[in-house]
């Protein structure tokens, strides 16, 4: 059986998976409540104890139902795992599990643990992905062409990410990635010609290390906290990596309460992203539309260099329910320096938060923006920073 035979074999079985889920009675397409409340003789009522694991909420299960350009109408569903804490504010470990199509014949399935140990001082992450996915490549630059040509993409790639916490401010991370991929380009168009990194079949190895200051009160959805974080990733022929080449990114953030509406935050950041060597063009520095430059085709506007600035403002609504405004901008060049304060992309838009779990402050998010010129809807799970 062929490599794409056995992705698209996975995928259908975890569609299918869900589907058997989702004719379940509509009570279990939503998140278990929690946590639970007991009514002891007194009745007055009371929150489950930390001291009872089994109170806590363990289980989210939702469909997945959007759409846009890109992928036209998108089904599927998500299910999450909420391992149990042993103290009040800790943040909880994780396993999620996603599976979706579309009517664009696209396919994908991811399964990523996020596991703490030692109350938080050290982390485990991991992704599994794969997929097969249709799409656009345009030409690298900020202002590129609107013109591009198809290509199928059939990729597996595994990510692996070990975290050591220092003195509650101070993180330090050892990365590890492998992404094996087939692709097929259109006879006569630019990807054909072989003159493009990254459009002939191949597997990509890569190590890395990642850390620096980090204060955040939580990062499914930080209300407080500082992060200033360094990033470098070599992939190396002798790694196994059929091409040499590198990435660096630095990212800054900072979240604060605001005063004057209780449970209101103001969030900022800024990302800046570099590669040199062979890079493939699906590895160029490039705003994803969904956590940078909310709304924008994912690869439209790609280079070597990158520099995004994003703004949000959340705030309460009711209950369950939260809202944002934002406001965010890139640029993309072949270096830092050939940037200028005119060419950066904007996208503006307002969205809202429904809370998976509350107490973990995971929230499923719709996004809709003002983006190149067009409208961009986005729908995922936690914030976009």
């Amino acid at each position: 059986m062929s490599f794409r035979s056995c992705l698209t074999c996975l995928v259908w079985s975890g569609l299918a998976f869900f589907m058997a889920i989702f004719v379940l009675p509509l009570t279990s397409l939503w998140a278990e409540e929690g946590p639970a409340v007991v009514k002891p003789a007194d009745g007055r009522d009371k929150a489950a104890s930390l001291d009872h694991p089994a109170d806590q909420q363990r289980w989210v299960v939702f469909p997945i139902i959007a759409s846009s350009p890109e992928t036209g109408l998108m089904l599927g569903g998500m299910l999450f795992h909420f391992l149990p804490v042993e103290a009040t504010g800790e943040q909880a470990s994780t396993i999620d599990l996603m599976v979706y199509g579309t009517t664009k014949g696209q396919y994908a399935l991811s399964l990523s643990p996020n596991i703490f140990l030692a109350s938080g001082t050290y982390r485990i992450n991991a992704s599994l992905d794969g997929s097969f996915w249709k799409a656009n490549y345009y030409e690298p630059g900020n202002d590129s062409p609107d013109l591009s040509e198809k290509y199928e993409l059939t990729s597996l790639t595994a990510n692996l990410t070990l975290e050591r916490r220092l003195f509650d401010f101070l993180v330090f991370d050892l990365l590890g990635y492998y992404d094996r991929s087939e692709i097929e380009t259109e006879p006569g168009g630019m990807l054909a010609t072989g003159q493009v990194f990254g459009a002939t079949d191949g597997t990509y190895v890569g190590l890395g290390v990642d850390g620096g200051y980090d204060t955040r009160d939580n990062t499914n959805s930080p209300t407080t906290g500082v992060v200033a974080r360094y990033c470098y990733v070599k992939y190396a022929e002798g790694l196994g990596s059929d091409l040499d080449f590198s990435l660096q990114k630095a990212e800054l953030r900072y979240y604060r309460k605001i005063d004057w509406r209780k449970d209101s935050v103001l969030a900022l950041a800024a990302d800046f992203r570099s590669t040199d060597g062979e890079v493939p063009f699906g590895y160029l520095s490039s705003p994803d539309g969904t956590m940078i430059l909310r709304g924008i085709e994912n690869g439209r506007y790609k280079d070597r260099d990158m520099i995004s600035l994003q703004s949000e403002y959340r705030f309460p609504i009711y209950k369950k329910i939260s809202g944002t405004v934002f406001a965010e901008a890139s640029q993309v060049a072949p270096g830092f320096g050939d940037m200028e304060i005119k060419e950066f992309k904007t996208s503006l838009g307002s969205g809202f938060r429904y809370a998976l779990n509350q107490d973990q402050r995971f929230n499923i998010r719709a996004d809709l923006a003002w983006v190149d010129d067009g409208i961009g809807v986005i729908v995922n799970i936690r914030e976009a920073f």
